[in-house]
């Protein structure tokens, strides 16, 4: 059973830890403030690992001996230290790349070397879909060898890996004993490790390059609301990846994903069954465990904008993506009379043929709009040539853009994708996990992280 151990980078923290839930301790003394002469706080009931990081191996090898005289259980020794072989017995072998992570069968190679000196460790920085994946295929092969291991992805979606350490075999998942102390990207604390428990519920986004999203913390907030088990993670997946989806879904019991720029048409490649709202937009946001998809997305438009009653009115959409196809579903069910601008003018003909609306070119734009929203992550046109005194403009982006600030400016009644996000989160969230989120608290979440 995989255990959760705490990194000790204070001997303050080692009682805190263990009230939390730790279950080993990983003593960083290279982390300590200052030197220690006496190691007798590494002896404790639990398994207690030493680690201490340097490449001055002479200086190391007597402080190693010391603390496994002290009573710590192993020390932790880099594969290209000369004092791996040292310590016969007592040493965990380690292996760190924090760029990549390589072939299954590269991480099997490099396990093979690290067993031959003590207990194997390896962590991999996590890109996307296909290194999760190399992960689960490696570890796979390395369970059947029978002997203690220790597996690990970083940074954001390499988290899954330490909620899923039971699943993968290794022997502890690292965790800080607070946010602030943590020592990796990716690295749980220790409560919500301990919290989280072994069968903890996982949903995520994906979208590339994905470098901000409030996603997570609005659902981690309803999570915690809600009192289920569960944690979400971003997942950067690029556009040769999205087909590995089902299979990452499958292979890491993931409840429900949620998709953005640019994959919202991808992947229905790989889908089972669409929602009739997704068929219609032809664009999904929203997917479950049974590959099934759905369009949340025109809920939170509907939040952001029923209150100025679209129907019969002027309307402008700016893009001809995945979310513009779902703006222009709403605008279509409301009656509006939908205006349809983009770079791409065939984009905008097609989409306006669609949801019986009519393409402009950005050139001939005037301001005579009484509702424009920006489905573009970059606003196509100046907006001096579509906005006038009061008009309501909504921009997909959150939590402002340069089109916000310059709609204000001009006198509009302006709206970021705050509501839209929140609310088509809401809604994937109650088809995940069959309950309401608190719209409230992820509203906080997400104004916490502002």
């Amino acid at each position: 059973m995989t255990k959760i151990c705490a990194v000790i980078t204070n001997t303050k923290d080692i009682e805190k830890a263990r009230t939390l839930g730790c279950e080993a301790f990983e003593f960083r003394l290279d982390m300590f403030e200052n030197p220690l002469q006496d190691l007798s706080f590494v002896f404790q009931p639990e398994l207690t690992i030493v680690t201490i990081r340097s490449k001055e191996d002479e200086s190391r090898r007597e402080l190693f001996q010391k603390a496994l005289d002290a009573g710590a259980d192993f020390v932790d020794i880099e594969s290209d230290s000369v004092l791996r072989g040292e310590f016969p017995g007592r040493t965990i072998c380690s292996y760190h790349d924090f760029e990549k992570t390589p072939s299954a069968k590269e991480i099997v190679s490099i396990f093979q070397d690290l067993a031959k000196t003590g207990v194997p460790k390896a962590a991999f920085m996590v890109c996307g879909p296909r290194d999760l994946l190399e992960i689960a295929d490696a570890a796979a092969e390395i369970r059947s060898w029978n002997m203690p291991f220790i597996l690990i992805g970083m940074g954001d979606a390499g988290k899954i890996t330490r909620v899923r350490a039971e699943s993968l075999g290794s022997l502890v998942t690292y965790c800080a004993v607070s946010k602030e102390t943590g020592s990796a990207p990716g690295q749980l604390t220790v409560k919500e490790a301990a919290d989280l428990g072994q069968d903890a519920v996982i949903c995520g986004v994906i979208g590339f390059p994905l470098t901000k999203t409030f996603s997570p913390a609005i659902h981690n907030a309803a999570f915690k609301k809600a009192g289920i088990r569960g944690t979400y993670v971003k997942i950067p997946t690029p556009e040769d990846e999205v087909s590995l989806i089902p299979q990452m879904m499958k292979v890491y019991d993931i409840t429900g994903i949620n998709v953005t720029i640019p994959h919202k048409q991808a992947v229905l490649s790989f889908l089972k069954s669409v929602s009739p709202a997704a068929k219609e937009i032809q664009a999904v946001n929203t997917i479950t465990k049974n590959l099934e998809g759905d369009n949340t997305d025109w809920i939170g438009i509907a939040e952001t904008l029923d209150r100025f009653e679209p129907k019969g009115k002027n309307v402008l959409l700016l893009g001809a993506g995945g979310a513009a196809f779902a703006a222009a579903f709403y605008f279509r069910e409301r009656g509006a009379k939908l205006s349809i601008a983009n770079r791409t003018e065939e984009k905008a003909n097609a989409l306006a043929k669609r949801f019986e609306g009519c393409s402009v070119k950005i050139s001939e734009l005037k301001p005579e709009y009484d509702i424009v929203l920006n489905a573009s992550p970059v606003c196509p046109a100046d907006p001096k040539s579509f906005v006038k005194e009061g008009t309501v403009v909504m921009d997909m982006v959150y939590p402002t853009s340069p089109l916000l600030d310059a709609a204000r400016n001009l006198g509009a009644v302006t709206f970021s994708g705050e509501t839209m996000l929140i609310h088509q989160g809401a809604a994937a969230f109650e088809k995940w996990h069959g309950v309401s989120p608190d719209i409230l608290e992820m509203k906080k979440a997400f104004l916490e992280g502002e």
